[in-house]
């Protein structure tokens, strides 16, 4: 029978009937042929943002972008390969401490990551604010130097899904990027092509994500796990996670892999690291879910607290020096020495002490605002394709629940000398007003982690262990 792409519009605009994966693979195969227009498939795309598709149908569209391009084959059968993603947030750097850290736990971690854009940023641009850092291997380079060192983070690539390439471009300039579908689609298809063992999403809500409430996250998640499981990531399991204040004490590209390095160098004193409390958090409890992927017979819990003990003994430092040098990176220079060489590299940043104009308890700092300024400050972009500067950033002193003295330090705001003053103090405003303050003590703060969802079990309340 011949394709009629008018009567496959017609069927989604006015939801007649779900497609068949027939007609889904040959709809999609025609337009990379260029045998269907862009006008008909931005047609359909916005009727599936307004009729929506079913779990197969999302999982289908998924597993032909995923066939329209290269796919990874491992020749290292016995290891069991994990990666995560994340749906993006303020000061989240989760992924470089959690590749080197679960890679040191006998796990591989070939992990594809992408840059920012809007108000959260990027894995990648983070990584290359390293000097010599490369994420543009190709996928036999990719998969020799996930063997040799046991993790790599890359970049996707042009021959991976290029579907979701194409699409993408076209949802951006037809208003039909928010989709849980086509959502779906674009992050697991990518996830998929890996041929990761199983996988671990961080589905992110509140001021500082995508998705500004948990119901709408919780969507997006099953969405993420059903996909995953029915094209052979099994297991997919998704965190649900607050996003309102930003990760950690570092907003910024060379400042968060300071950040990072400091936590795997290890610790002592827990207190020392009050301020990277939740981004701990979050590593420990998404490696921990990697292990008991590979060992369903152990518990959670203990799988975390496995975690945490690794990464407080700063035994995974060495493969994180390891991966740096593997991808090209100076990491005598950036990584060893990661807390004087911003100093000496930063010549032309220029710093500002932002400070407490009264007393009180921290009772938010707006991650939404902090995001938006640290892309003025020139440590994101506002157009994909653009550079940005490693240096700029912010480091904070406190976080929500501190109390402050008038006159403490708040933040330290990093940017490039060549922004002007009135730019500048703009963004010295913006960044204190995303500060609320209390007279009276907080509460103490709901996990961070609020939700788990599986296949099996559903979305059920995540009981966060304390780990010491």
């Amino acid at each position: 029978m011949i394709f009629n792409p008018v009567e496959f519009l017609r069927i989604r605009r006015f939801n007649l009937r779900e497609h068949t994966d027939e007609e889904l693979e040959e709809f999609l195969q025609l337009y990379l042929r260029n045998e269907i227009p862009d006008y008909q498939m931005a047609a359909w795309l916005m009727a599936v943002c307004c009729q929506g598709l079913s779990k197969r149908e999302t999982a289908t569209l998924t597993r032909c972008m995923v066939e329209s391009g290269e796919q990874l084959i491992w020749n290292t059968p016995t290891s069991y390969r994990v990666d995560k993603h994340s749906t993006g947030g303020v000061g989240d750097k989760i992924s470089i401490v959690l590749a080197p850290l679960v890679a040191t736990l006998g796990l591989q971690v070939p992990m594809m990551a992408g840059r920012g854009l809007g108000h959260t940023g990027g894995t990648i641009d983070k990584l290359e604010s390293i000097p010599g850092f490369r994420t543009d291997w190709s996928v036999a380079e990719f998969q020799t130097i996930c063997q040799e060192t046991g993790s790599i983070i890359n970049t996707t690539g042009p021959s991976l899904c290029p579907a979701d390439a194409r699409l993408y471009a076209l949802r951006d300039v037809t208003g039909t990027v928010w989709s849980i579908p086509l959502i779906t689609g674009s992050i697991m298809s990518k996830k998929i092509a890996e041929r990761p063992d199983s996988l671990v999403l961080d589905v992110k809500y509140g001021c500082g994500a995508f998705s500004p409430s948990r119901e709408a996250a919780q969507e997006l998640a099953e969405s993420l796990v059903a996909t995953g499981e029915a094209n052979g990531l099994t297991p997919t399991t998704a965190f649900l996670t607050r996003m309102e204040q930003p990760i950690g004490w570092a907003v910024g590209n060379f400042l968060e892999v300071q950040e990072c390095t400091q936590l795997l160098k290890g610790w002592e004193n827990d207190k020392d690291f009050h301020k990277s409390r939740d981004l701990i958090d979050l590593i420990v409890h998404q490696a921990g879910q990697m292990l008991q992927h590979q060992d369903p017979t152990k518990s959670l819990a203990d799988c975390v607290q496995k975690a945490y003990t690794q990464l407080k003994s700063g035994a995974a430092y060495a493969k994180w020096v390891e991966m740096v040098k593997a991808q090209g990176g100076d990491a005598e220079a950036a990584v060893d020495n990661c807390d004087t060489f911003m100093e000496t590299h930063a010549t032309n940043t220029k710093t500002f002490e932002l400070k407490a104009r009264k007393a009180g308890f921290v009772s938010d700092i707006n991650a939404m605002t902090i995001g938006l300024v640290a892309v003025d400050l020139g440590a994101g972009r506002k157009q994909a394709g653009t550079s940005v500067d490693p240096w700029a950033g912010m480091s904070f002193s406190v976080k929500v629940g501190d109390h402050v003295e008038e006159g403490d330090v708040l933040v330290k705001v990093f940017h490039d000398k060549s922004l002007d003053d009135t730019a500048a103090t703009e963004c010295y405003e913006r960044i204190y007003k995303a500060f609320d303050f209390s007279s009276e003590p907080l509460p103490p703060l709901p996990p961070i982690i609020t939700h788990i969802i599986t296949k099996d079990g559903g979305c059920q309340e995540m009981d966060m262990t304390p780990c010491s």
